[in-house]
């Protein structure tokens, strides 16, 4: 079977080659490797035409016009002929057995969305460095089955990276190019309600870097568009089943919430200017959720914390202001480096 392999590029001059080197040098060798330039201004381009000369499975594309990484994606999407795709950012990296293990997983439970464990590295601005996963690897590969059987599929992961996917389950599915951030968040969504067999691979094979200057670290009101991405992630679910219904309404309210005082408050705003923007965040949360207090799934704090916001705009000024003091991302990174610490030896050898 042959494996599609998408890997989205811009500026990656300095990442892209640890990401193509561990691709290259996979056990598993029935490979397309598509590698799309999004009209990068460094030297991304010639790395990808220099490795696509040593090896003829890279197809490499090159945009005349900087899109965006949905945009990449769609682009090699289309371009896919494997029986699996696979999609790869270009600062990652995958363990040299990372693509035969999910093969051979996907052989044995005739399985079309085989999921992995990150391991992610975590730089922060001093040069230390974090290694560990966001979840406990179990000791077993978990069979989940599909959504409407297992409601734990749709507890898993949102990140579209890391997972080899049966291509007849992308049929006429694509990144929506309208959404500037959490789109990968809708995309998944829409492969949830397509799976037949979901199974987890208890074994790391992604190596995920971040960054505290990374795109999805970066701090701001920009983040004001999981709305929207929410908005289409309920339109997937219009005709589900209740409990299906209340828990996606339940993960996009917590994290709308943990998005607004995480990362939105974090821009150089008055904070009264900030009270303006998590209120009207917090209306339209209200508009796109309206039974959010009958909702068992809905932690009650999140609750109480609302009455608190709307009724008390002291209250939210002062909440704002001594949350704009922390650093969650570090915090959050810092707490599972020391209870999820995880190593690999050697992982590309």
């Amino acid at each position: 079977m042959k494996v599609s392999i998408i890997i989205p590029a811009y500026n990656a001059e300095e990442y892209l080659p640890r990401a193509l080197d561990s691709i290259i040098n996979q056990v598993y060798k029935n490979l397309e490797i598509i590698v799309i330039d999004d009209a990068s201004t460094d030297n991304t381009k010639a790395i990808i035409k220099q490795y696509a000369e040593k090896d003829n499975r890279i197809v490499p594309f090159y945009s005349s016009i900087n899109r965006g990484v949905s945009s990449a994606r769609n682009i090699g999407l289309r371009a896919a002929t494997g029986d699996f795709v696979l999609f790869v950012d270009s600062d990652d990296e995958l363990t040299k057995e990372a693509i035969r293990r999910m093969i051979d997983v996907s052989n044995d439970y005739n399985s079309d969305f085989i999921d992995s464990y990150h391991l992610l590295y975590y730089r922060k601005k001093n040069g230390k460095i974090y290694s560990f996963t966001e979840k406990k690897v179990p000791k077993k590969i978990q069979v989940l089955g599909n959504l409407n059987d297992n409601i734990k599929v749709l507890d898993s992961y949102t990140y579209i990276t890391g997972k080899l996917i049966k291509r007849s389950l992308l049929e006429g599915l694509e990144f929506n190019e309208s959404l500037s951030r959490y789109e990968d968040l809708v995309f998944e969504h829409e492969l949830k309600n397509r799976i037949n067999n979901y199974v987890m691979l208890n074994k790391v094979v992604y190596l995920y870097y971040q960054r505290q200057d990374s795109l999805v670290n970066t701090l701001g009101k920009k983040h004001l568009c999981y709305l929207d991405a929410a908005k289409e992630v309920k339109k997937i679910y219009k005709n589900s089943n209740k409990l299906i219904k209340s828990k996606i309404d339940a993960m996009i309210f917590q994290n709308m919430m943990l998005t607004l005082f995480t990362k939105v408050i974090k821009n150089d705003d008055p904070i009264k200017d900030n009270v303006t923007i998590v209120t009207d965040s917090i209306n339209k949360l209200i508009s796109l959720i309206p039974n959010y207090r009958e909702n068992k799934y809905i932690n009650g704090y999140y609750k109480r914390k609302i009455d608190k916001f709307l009724i008390n705009k002291d209250y939210l000024y002062k909440f704002i202001k001594k949350m704009q003091k922390r650093n969650f991302i570090n915090l959050y990174f810092s707490v599972l480096s020391i209870i999820n610490k995880y190593e690999i030896k050697n992982p590309l050898a």
